[in-house]
């Protein structure tokens, strides 16, 4: 193999165009390093350590919206608003190292958060994070007075949150 390249390289050598296409040949390699360093590189790490971070009104209304979207998509719902109740607050679980001493009289132990870097700012690791469960939903739409729209729609928002019947409560839309 190494001996086509160099016979390949001598007959290139041999002739003018072929010093032609190994000269554009080198500039275009040097041209492209010199692009590669002026595109910032992907950093992997920093792209998984990225999470939504909602607040407690935004993950409200952004499960409202979508619900909505999916409800007025039914046949003979109509119009919808749909307002869910949360059980508690985001919670969080973050990386910590934990150090244990025990004698034979005393026992002490020292939690310490896994920091990392990130511009110069430290920041803990994060390890989970919950969401808050849904305690209720209620639902108001122009075709709840029809019994099958309103199976459809208790079936749906059942399967899609996880969640029973009796926690679900659809109302006609009022004319």
């Amino acid at each position: 193999m190494e001996s086509k390249i160099k016979e390949l390289f001598e007959k290139l050598k041999g002739s003018e165009k072929g010093l032609k296409i190994l000269i554009a040949a080198g500039l275009a390699g040097v041209l492209l390093i010199m692009l590669s360093e002026l595109i910032p590189p992907r950093d992997n790490n920093a792209q998984e350590s990225i999470t939504e971070d909602y607040t407690y009104s935004e993950y409200i209304s952004s499960l409202e919206e979508k619900t909505e979207s999916l409800l007025s998509s039914i046949n003979g719902a109509g119009r919808c608003k749909v307002m869910i109740t949360l059980s508690d607050t985001n919670e969080s679980v973050f990386a910590k190292n934990t150090e244990e001493n025990q004698s034979d009289s005393s026992y002490s132990k020292n939690d310490e958060y896994v920091l990392y870097e990130e511009d110069g700012s430290k920041a803990p690791v994060l390890v989970k994070q919950y969401f808050p469960e849904i305690r209720g939903i209620a639902i108001v739409c122009d075709g709840a007075d029809n019994e099958v729209v309103r199976e459809n729609i208790f079936n749906s928002v059942s399967s899609l949150y996880g969640i029973p019947v009796t926690k679900i409560s659809v109302s006609k839309y009022k004319s």
